[in-house]
């Protein structure tokens, strides 16, 4: 029928428009955060412009998946609740159209957008994830490794430094080096230099105007060794391996999926094969939120308001709460094993499944 192909169009593109209004304010909120988090660490280590576009780009990748069902819940309250608000949904009872009006072309947005959320949530989100590691270790070798003020414990050496400018130079400097327990030293430093050998993975301190403290058990052979400059460098071989180790979240689907089919025997001493369930069911979970959401949205967004995108922003914002609380909260119910990760990660899916039954009835009995 020409007429309900032209207004499911119709309702499909008003949907979408507020549905992408909705993605991209919450891809910005969640964005703005998280780089606000880090941007006092990467200020201190000098942070560049490519660096920065960088960071953002693998965090967009991290909350779209997130982000994409959230925008569609946003979009249908809006578009629902204008039409509830403007009494077209009355004009559709009067022409004889029910529910399934509204319903049909929110449901084939959600099947597509649920495909997406798949391939982003499958294959985007854990490899932004790996990047953001990748870019914040890179970040990292320019000096962030030697916090001012603070002990770092870098293998069998102890460094510090009582600061650091953004060209890294370091004031008062201090190592204890006992990579050779037959023979350890101290070296203290007036000043220096901190530089990074990306290619060898190599720390390099350019120290100047200090002495070598070289210990013995002995106090009569104690040696004390002046110098202008010395160059001091530091194996950071082993300390990035340890920080590209993928975790869980970052790990492929069928990675994971790998694990879980050698079960306790093929166990990682640092993940437990509940936490690899509970990443694998949260990758196949969420994908399946714009259905509940969809619901959801569309008998909520039929109740009568003169302010129909304030009421739709306020529903949203609850519903998501809502939703990704449990999500959390089934996430530690199956990483900690007190509930089977597949029940645990489709908690949230089946309660707003569930609480969207008595109101999808309501509506079909109010529009019919």
């Amino acid at each position: 029928m020409r007429v309900a192909r032209t207004l499911s169009r119709s309702i499909a593109s008003e949907v979408l428009a507020y549905a992408g209004i909705g993605f991209l304010g919450f891809i910005a909120i969640l964005v703005i955060q998280n780089v606000a988090q880090r941007l006092e660490d990467l200020v201190a280590v000098g942070i560049t412009f490519r660096d920065t576009r960088a960071v953002v780009a693998c965090l967009i990748g991290m909350v779209a998946p997130y982000a994409v069902p959230v925008g569609f819940l946003f979009g249908i309250l809006a578009a629902v609740g204008r039409l509830s608000s403007d009494s077209e949904v009355v004009a559709l009872r009067a022409c004889g159209l029910g529910l399934g009006t509204l319903f049909a072309p929110v449901v084939a947005i959600a099947l597509v957008l649920s495909l997406a959320t798949g391939v982003l949530m499958t294959r985007v989100e854990p490899a932004a994830r790996r990047q953001l590691r990748v870019v914040l270790a890179d970040v990292a070798s320019r000096g962030a490794i030697l916090e001012p003020g603070r002990f770092r414990s870098i293998g069998a050496r102890i460094l510090y430094v009582q600061s650091r400018d953004r060209e890294n130079r370091l004031e008062r400097i201090l190592v204890a080096d006992r990579s050779n327990p037959k023979r350890p030293f101290l070296i203290f430093a007036e000043s220096g230099r901190f530089s990074f050998d990306a290619a060898a993975l190599r720390m390099r301190l350019e120290l100047e105007h200090g002495e070598i403290h070289l210990e013995s058990a002995d106090p009569a052979t104690h040696r004390r060794i002046s110098f202008e400059s010395f160059d001091y460098s530091i194996d950071a071989a082993a300390l990035f391996e340890r920080a590209r180790s993928a975790r869980p979240s970052e790990m492929e689907q069928a990675r994971l999926a790998e694990l879980m089919a050698l079960g306790e025997a093929g166990g990682s001493p640092e993940w437990t094969p509940a936490q690899v369930q509970a990443h694998y069911h949260r990758r196949l979970a969420i994908p399946f939120a714009p259905f509940v959401f969809a619901a959801l949205g569309v008998p909520l967004g039929l109740r009568r308001s003169q302010s129909a995108r304030s009421w739709g922003v306020l529903v949203c914002v609850g519903l998501v709460a809502g939703y990704y609380m449990l999500l959390s909260f089934g996430q530690y119910l199956g990483e900690s094993g007190r509930m089977p990760a597949l029940l645990a990660l489709w908690l949230p899916n089946l309660c707003f499944a569930l609480a969207s039954l008595p109101l999808l009835r309501r509506a079909q009995h109010g529009i019919a």
